[in-house]
């Protein structure tokens, strides 16, 4: 047999092993803040790497349009208590790698203005839909993306060309909110 096929198959089998051993999941704490009572905290995940671009991302699609929000029995115990009262999300969004390190997969529903974020099927964060979550279900992912963190403020700059790479539009967020839009003719 070729060596190079058995290399990849014995990588391959150490992979599942790992898997099913429970070591290729993160064991990060999904909460860092408690309050005084020691009930967790949420906090919003926000997104490492916004920008669209050809080494992490092919498409611009930022949430895809859902109907079923996959096989029931796949569902974490949380996710199929929000799905039975709110029924499937309107959009789901493909994992994504946080600034905190986390892999999230956020649950949008529009017209309830809700969202939930999850961290290896467990709830990480509910809360109200942002600006920012709109416009990424209307325009995608941007081409050009630019994060700040100040202490307690984020701060989050978009910018969509056009096909020959002029600037049409740019959006400008404070925590969520839009704070600014700017359109180019």
């Amino acid at each position: 047999m070729n060596r190079k096929i058995v290399i990849n198959i014995a990588s391959f089998l150490s992979f599942f092993i790992l898997l099913a051993a429970g070591c290729a999941i993160s064991n990060k704490p999904l909460f860092i803040k408690y309050d005084a009572d020691g009930k967790p905290v949420m906090e919003k995940r926000y997104r490492r790497f916004i920008a669209r671009d050809f080494q992490t991302r092919w498409n611009a699609r930022a949430y895809n349009k859902n109907n079923t929000s996959g096989p029931h029995f796949l569902l974490s115990k949380e996710q199929k208590e929000i799905k039975k009262k709110y029924g499937p999300p309107d959009y789901i969004s493909p994992s994504y790698l946080s600034i905190r390190g986390d892999y999230v997969i956020e649950w949008l529903y529009l017209e309830k203005g809700v969202m939930f974020q999850f961290v290896n099927r467990r709830l990480a964060y509910e809360g109200p839909l942002s600006d920012k979550e709109r416009i990424l279900v209307a325009y995608g992912y941007p081409d050009e993306g630019r994060m700040y963190v100040m202490g307690e403020i984020i701060r989050e700059n978009f910018y969509y060309y056009t096909l020959f790479g002029v600037a049409q539009k740019s959006f400008n967020f404070v925590n969520g909110r839009l704070a600014v839009e700017t359109i180019f003719q």
